[in-house]
């Protein structure tokens, strides 16, 4: 799911959900699952998601 995105591109939380939306219907534990496990960083405030590798 994290092929997604593109290396080096800032999203919002809308585009992250936007993007994961149509792959899996509870899109919001995916967003969290990519964060956790490190395939996603998260600025503190929540404006802004990047691939992290």
């Amino acid at each position: 799911m994290a092929e997604q995105f593109e290396k080096g591109k800032q999203y919002s939380e809308k585009e992250v959900n936007q993007t994961l939306k149509p792959i899996f219907e509870d899109y919001i534990t995916i967003r969290r699952y990519l964060i956790m496990y490190g395939f996603m960083g998260r600025s503190r405030d929540g404006s802004k998601y990047w691939l992290m590798y």
